[in-house]
């Protein structure tokens, strides 16, 4: 592990820190495209901490310049180990943290809410819930079903453990949860549509590889977990349930951008819910690439044609 504490002799004093009392958690891995505008967000904190997983490019050299920034590192394994390693291992400075994506960009007036919220002596919640607004092709998807959509970013680390999920884990909370009204602003194609892909066949494999863990156990499980009044506990429960359902690229793209809505966001709302579909297809493929057992298949169909024809 690398924990270092930065200098930046050009310091810009419309960054100095304004006296929030959060400690803030990015997690990072190659986002020199991102982290410079995420890091001037989030100048209001004295205690950033860059959890970066070994990036390649100049995303630590960057980071390092911001003097209320250190970077730890460790090898990324999955985002629910990674993530509660940090919460377990790094000794922030405040009792409330912040967690941001290098994407993302907090705004002021979620900055304000933060400070009020945690400076708020009769407020008991052990976490917040956060929305946020995803752009693509320079406009705000406001429909095809992704808005709102209610995610926890603030929060007591002690009273927070990930899912233990490879991929979109979410959080258990030890306590109330409340929801702050502002929002965070996400910018999930800065790093270009290629990218996206790369980032998104590697969620498909992990998302295939749950799913058949999912289907090995019983529909009826997850329909019983569907009706539990924790929120995030029904969520993943429906999510868990269309693993069982044939067509559900067709349905997500039916679903969104028409049940959805998505057609009034124009032709990024048609784009968006077609790459969404797709990722949705490479999952349902995936799926039966290993519960099908492709590959031995194949070298049997092989053989056998090799038997036939006397090679």
């Amino acid at each position: 592990m690398n924990d270092t504490n930065a200098n930046n002799p050009a310091d810009n004093p419309a960054q100095a820190h304004s006296g929030v009392p959060v400690s803030i958690l990015v997690l990072t891995k190659d986002e020199q495209i991102n982290i410079e505008a995420c890091l001037q967000c989030l100048s209001f904190s004295d205690d950033v901490v860059v959890l970066d997983s070994y990036s390649t490019d100049r995303t630590v050299e960057i980071a390092k310049q911001f003097p209320n920034v250190r970077v730890v590192q460790r090898r990324f394994d999955t985002w629910s180990r990674h993530s509660n390693w940090a919460l377990e291992n790094i000794d922030f400075k405040y009792p409330w943290v912040y967690y941001s994506d290098a994407d993302e960009r907090v705004t002021q007036e979620l900055r304000d809410e933060i400070n009020r919220t945690i400076r708020d002596p009769n407020q008991t919640n052990a976490a917040f819930r956060v929305r946020y607004k995803n752009m693509f092709l320079g406009r705000w998807l406001r429909h095809g079903g992704i808005y709102p959509v209610w995610i926890i970013r603030l929060f007591q680390p002690d009273k927070v453990r990930y899912e233990d999920r490879q991929v979109n884990a979410h959080p258990v909370v030890d306590g109330s949860i409340g929801e702050l009204k502002e929002h965070f602003i996400h910018y999930s194609f800065n790093k270009g549509l290629g990218l996206w892909f790369q980032k998104h066949n590697a969620y498909s494999s992990m998302e295939s590889h749950e799913a058949v863990s999912v289907r090995h156990n019983k529909f009826n499980e997850q329909l019983r977990l569907a009706r539990s009044e924790d929120r995030a506990t029904r969520r993943r429960a429906i999510k868990n349930m269309s693993f069982f359902l044939p067509g559900r690229a067709l349905f997500r793209f039916l679903y969104m951008y028409f049940l959805k809505l998505g057609f009034l966001d124009g032709r990024a709302g048609f784009h968006y819910a077609a790459l969404i579909s797709m990722y949705e297809y490479w999952i349902e493929v995936k799926i039966r690439e290993q519960e099908q057992e492709w590959s031995g298949r194949t070298k049997e169909v092989v053989g056998r044609l090799l038997q036939e024809t006397g090679a």
